[in-house]
């Protein structure tokens, strides 16, 4: 066989593999998630205590705090990422104004991949893999015949091999972190649709840059 046979069935390997991994997971994702909402949920008290797999972007350890659920199949995540995101960035964060909280909320198999890959590539580079995905949504995930090929695209440039995707692809654990924590943000926070924004405690309705700042003026 040649070497050209060897790497085209290595590829399929994989495709099957990440299927496989996903479509075969402990439990369904958002699907089963999001029919066990708690409709009565009108507190987000605790909201901002701390949790396992959080990633932080902060200046001088400021008072106030943004927390954003999010996932990195949803056209509205992309939005905000895209148009509200980088003057909360340049206006708040780097100025040491607010610290900055993304929490994964994975609405399907392909968002959960991506989030996994994320964490599996550092987190040096987690949020550098968080910006290509929402910033590229179009292309990797609608433009895409296969999005799973776009996903192998971007852990490519996050420096992770095909075998090191698998094995993150397997990693039970880190599956159930993410699947536990969105069920905590659905059950406890009433988080049920992505992007979700909370300023400290505060759960907002609209997301505009203009909301953002007057809920933090009250602070």
């Amino acid at each position: 066989m040649n070497r050209k046979n060897i790497i085209v069935l290595a590829g399929v390997f994989l495709v099957f593999a990440i299927l496989g991994i996903l479509f075969f997971s402990p439990s369904e994702i958002s699907s089963n998630n999001l029919q066990n909402l708690n409709s009565n949920v009108t507190s987000s008290r605790g909201v901002l205590a701390p949790l396992e797999g959080d990633h932080v972007i902060e200046i001088n350890n400021p008072k106030n705090v943004i927390i954003e659920y999010a996932s990195l199949t949803c056209p509205h995540c992309a939005a905000f990422h895209n148009e509200v995101f980088p003057k909360i960035q340049a206006e708040l964060i780097n100025t040491g104004k607010v610290k900055y909280i993304f929490r994964d909320f994975p609405i399907d198999r392909y968002a959960m991949a991506g989030s996994m890959i994320a964490h599996c590539s550092g987190d040096e580079k987690y949020f550098a893999v968080i910006n290509v995905l929402l910033k590229t949504q179009d292309q990797w995930l609608f433009d895409n015949e296969n999005p799973y090929n776009g996903l192998l695209k971007v852990a490519r440039l996050a420096s992770l091999s095909e075998e090191e995707v698998e094995m993150c692809l397997k990693n039970k654990s880190l599956f159930s972190q993410i699947e536990n924590n969105q069920k905590m943000a659905t059950n406890r926070f009433g988080v049920n649709g992505t992007p979700a924004i909370f300023v400290n405690e505060s759960r907002l309705t609209t997301l505009d840059f203009e909301t953002i700042l007057e809920y933090l003026g009250n602070n």
